[in-house]
């Protein structure tokens, strides 16, 4: 019986002494990889879908905590499994959810996507979001991209016993979708930029493509002109050109009729790179311009058309002249001022292609305050194109003079754009302006960019005991001296007692030369008082025979019917014209 109890003791004992031994606290454990769920249903019926997904997944780890995950995606199938060998380019994440597009080349395709956790037996610090990380030969970060392992390369030694050994797999049947291309907009109040009611043979559009398979997927564009039912009228350009500007040149323009193939340039002036050409450019007429998209896959977004409405309109007018008047006169007398400027060029150049001036109207549809205060409100003319650069500038080189008319408000920055660019290309300037009672820096600054004047008097408005070098009246028959032998002598006419608008004395450039001056002998009022004292220059011409500024304005001075001999004079002259 004690032998008994003594083996049964022995037996318990050895049981005990067996489970302690099992149950060690200081006994290693492998480390316990972990698991990776990706939040879509794994399932062979999945639908078709767009090419560009927003994937959600997580991870989980038994015996620690998820710091990362590899991602990876294919134009592949796997059954299942992780290839073998896995010779991926992973791209390392710390985030649960991404946006990837996957780049489809056909209309249908199938991508797989492989997510892996990686637990914290790896040290995450020494990668960057998004590197790239390959398994073969051994796990490192490709930091130059080359696909091969070498010196540039960081060796990743703990993270093969980190990862997922299985991942999350997941295809995805896709189909491609169209592109769309829109007409770009206003910055202001996001509204489509549209081409002006009329235009001459110059025509600058933008837009721009998207694509929710990814913008990158747009391969081309293509334009056409008032009729797409052919091939021959679309013009394809590269998915890189979002911006074209139409020209018809002089050359061609003055021997068509009705219809003529308008040249194609991408780029800004001076800077543009011809593309090719475009047919069908209406002359004298109504005009359509049609735009579309296609992507890698070979398909068409819906063609949008310049104008966007079919209650907007975009005339095209054929150039009839040498002379191109611009209008940035918002004055009552505005209609006189034209109709006058059209019998002194007549009878100033008679039997050439001057008198019949074409006009482009910058001011029109702008109230006084807005003309006022145009570079604040960022609003010019409804017939100032909103890419003045390069329309306004090409537009302006179809002509061989632009004669500028402004008021005291000239519109300053289509004149810097415009005028700069086109003096700088040989072309010729005739620049009529006054100046409002109180002038700015900024507004000098600005008419100094593009004409031959250095700068212009600050001097308050005379008064009747105050000389100075400005003023608001000027009597009528005053006389405009010539201070160049070659120019005659004109005069204010006597439709008024008095002219009222604001003139200032201009100080020339060191590159120009004044050519004349206001006679102070009649610059009175009718008490007797003199209004200012001496000949103060108010008009200039630059030294290279292209820029005439007169600050006066020139439709009221034709007092001793020399008006003529002066437009002859600068055109034939000094313009070296016929």
């Amino acid at each position: 019986m004690k032998n008994i109890s003594k083996n049964i003791i022995l037996v318990v004992a050895g049981f005990l002494i067996g489970s302690c031994q099992k149950e060690l606290p200081n006994q290693p454990k492998p480390n316990q990889l972990p698991s990776t769920r990706l939040y879509i249903v794994s399932d062979s019926t999945l639908l078709e879908s767009s090419s560009r997904q927003h994937l959600y997944w997580y991870g989980e780890d038994p015996d620690g905590i998820v710091v990362g995950y590899l991602i990876t995606s294919g134009n592949y199938r796997l059954h299942g499994t992780l290839p073998y060998p896995d010779t991926s380019t992973y791209y390392w994440t710390t985030r649960t959810d991404s946006i990837i597009s996957l780049p489809l080349l056909t209309k249908r395709d199938s991508f797989t996507v492989i997510i892996r956790s990686v637990d914290n037996t790896f040290d995450p610090k020494q990668l960057s979001q998004n590197a790239q990380i390959r398994l073969i030969p051994q796990p490192y970060w490709d930091k130059n991209t080359n696909g091969i392992f070498d010196s540039v390369d960081v060796t990743l030694s703990s993270l093969s016993n980190s990862i997922d050994p299985k991942g999350s797999i997941q295809l995805l049947p896709l189909r491609n979708t169209p592109p769309n291309v829109f007409f770009s907009v206003n910055t202001l109040d996001s509204s489509t930029v549209q081409q002006p009611e009329t235009t001459f043979t110059v025509a600058t559009f933008s837009w721009y493509g998207t694509d929710i398979d990814g913008d990158q997927t747009i391969a081309s564009y293509r334009l056409a002109l008032n009729d797409t039912s052919t091939s021959d009228r679309w013009l394809t350009v590269n998915n890189t050109v979002t911006f074209v500007t139409l020209i018809v040149p002089r050359i061609v323009s003055n021997i068509s009729l009705n219809v003529a193939d308008a040249d194609v340039y991408t780029g800004i002036f001076p800077n543009m790179q011809l593309r090719g050409k475009i047919k069908g450019l209406k002359l004298d007429a109504e005009n359509i311009l049609y735009v579309q998209a296609k992507d890698v896959a070979g398909e068409f977004s819906k063609v949008i058309t310049m104008p966007s409405s079919p209650s907007k309109k975009w005339f095209v007018k054929k150039p009839k002249s040498k002379m191109l008047f611009v209008v940035d006169y918002n004055q009552p007398d505005q209609p006189t001022a034209v109709s006058i400027f059209r019998t002194i060029i007549e009878d100033a150049l008679p039997g050439k292609s001057y008198s019949n001036f074409d006009v482009l109207d910058i001011g029109f549809g702008m109230t006084a305050d807005e003309k006022q205060n145009q570079l604040t409100l960022q609003k010019y003319g409804v017939f100032v194109p909103k890419n003045m650069n390069p329309q306004l500038i090409q537009t302006l080189k179809l002509f061989d003079i632009v004669f500028w008319y402004s008021d005291l408000y000239p519109s300053y920055l289509p004149a810097q754009i415009g005028l700069y660019h086109y003096t700088q290309t040989g072309g010729k300037v005739i620049f009529s302006t006054t100046f409002p009672s109180f002038i700015s820096f900024a507004d000098v600054r600005a008419l100094n960019d593009f004409a031959p004047i250095d700068s212009v008097t600050t001097d308050a408005n005379s008064s009747t005991n105050l000389h100075t070098n400005a003023d608001l009246r000027i009597p009528r028959g005053t006389k405009v001296l010539s201070l160049n032998n070659t120019y005659p002598q004109l005069a204010f006419d006597s439709t008024s007692t008095i002219h009222n608008f604001n003139w200032r004395r201009v100080y020339k450039r060191t590159d120009s030369e004044y050519i004349y001056a206001l006679d102070s002998s009649k610059n009175y009022y009718t008490n007797g008082t003199f209004r200012y004292s001496g000949t103060p220059e108010i008009g200039c011409i630059d030294n290279s025979k292209r820029f005439v500024l007169i600050a006066l304005p020139l439709h009221k001075m034709n007092g001793n019917k020399n008006l003529p001999a002066f437009f002859k004079h600068i055109v034939e002259d000094e313009f070296q014209l016929n």
